[in-house]
């Protein structure tokens, strides 16, 4: 174990607010908040420490949602969660990891600083000399089942202090318990994309479009945003197999999937709905973007290179916003019967 001494002994805490990190650019999901809260709930409370923090430096700590889309391509490789007094969530902020990647690198199963400007390495790290202004830090790096390592459980103080031998050792025991969670968590995570994706193409599949769709719905009624669906078709699909067969005709299709993902948002979704028909969710988002999402869509087909023969598809538009008297099933109808007179014509 790492301990450095502390320059004096401990001094009771101090009145004042305790400032707070900057507002979390990226939320954790939600069973992922659950988690994360009840065990820095508990680590602060095993080591009396008035702030907890998980650091993930390496991978994810969950495995991409099913949503055909970037999977982890929009968040950042390294996330910190916080817990400050008074709290009842996690907050996400990227405040400074060089602690952390110290405890990382440590062969030992502690990593204890107790006064952390008394040391030239650390006075300037911007978690001592700026917000949350912390004087002590105590952290166990954890990994998952193959030896990866994943990220660090903290506990941190604005007094300089020591852990006693108990917390020592229960700290690392603590972390070892967040990472085997993790781990379940991720299995769970799996199982649910195997149920929720399409087996040939890796995009969402119809249970999960139906899915997202019923969320972006109940959110578009909800929040009042604008909600579009593009309706996607692979032209003369049924002469492109019975030409080149079945398997080149899976191969287009797994091609496709990839080539509608490109011009997405993260948070957009895609799900293959039938044999030759995707569909795409497009939430905040007005008829006239979607009109472009189609364009660049078109574009991105048909500038790709095709092996055997140059692939076209027929897309249609359906847009609801808030001042419109529109049900769910309309919007679905008014996809599709867009669609109808496109598809025998390609976009």
């Amino acid at each position: 174990m790492n301990v450095l001494p502390p320059a004096h002994e401990r001094t009771p805490d101090g009145p004042g607010i305790l400032a707070q990190p900057a507002p979390p650019s990226h939320e954790p999901d939600e069973v992922l908040g659950r988690l994360l809260g009840d065990f820095t709930a508990l680590a602060g409370q095993l080591c009396e420490t008035p702030i907890v923090m998980v650091s993930q430096l390496h991978g994810h700590f969950t495995p991409p949602a099913p949503d055909g889309g970037k999977g982890h391509d929009h968040l950042p490789a390294r996330r910190q969660w916080w817990r400050f007094p008074g709290q009842t969530a996690v907050l996400r902020s990227n405040t400074d990891f060089n602690l952390c990647e110290a405890a990382a690198g440590s062969a030992e199963a502690l990593t204890e600083i107790a006064d952390l400007p008394a040391h030239a390495c650390y006075a300037a790290s911007p978690m001592v000399s700026g917000v949350p202004r912390v004087r002590f830090y105590a952290g166990a790096a954890f990994g998952d089942a193959e030896g990866s390592f994943l990220g660090t459980l903290c506990v941190l103080d604005r007094q300089a202090r020591r852990l006693n031998a108990s917390q020592r050792a229960a700290l690392p025991l603590l972390a070892r318990n967040l990472a085997e969670r993790l781990a379940m968590q991720r299995e769970i995570h799996r199982l649910q994309q195997q149920v929720l994706t399409d087996g040939l193409t890796g995009v969402g599949n119809r249970r999960a479009f139906d899915q997202r769709l019923h969320e972006e719905w109940a959110r578009h009624l909800r929040s009042g945003t604008p909600l579009s669906l593009l309706m996607i078709d692979v032209n003369r699909f049924k002469q492109y197999n019975d030409t080149h067969g079945h398997p080149a005709g899976d191969n287009a299709l797994v091609k496709l999937g990839q080539l509608l993902r490109m011009p997405l948002r993260s948070s957009d979704f895609v799900a293959r709905i039938g044999g030759d028909e995707f569909a795409v969710v497009l939430p905040d988002t007005p008829e006239s973007s979607a009109r472009l999402v189609a364009g660049r869509i078109h574009a991105t087909i048909a500038g790709a290179l095709w092996p055997l023969q140059r692939i076209s598809i027929s897309v249609g538009i359906a847009s609801v916003s808030p001042a419109e008297n529109c049900d769910f099933g309309a919007l679905l109808q008014r996809a599709d019967h867009d669609l109808a007179p496109v598809s025998r014509t390609p976009l």
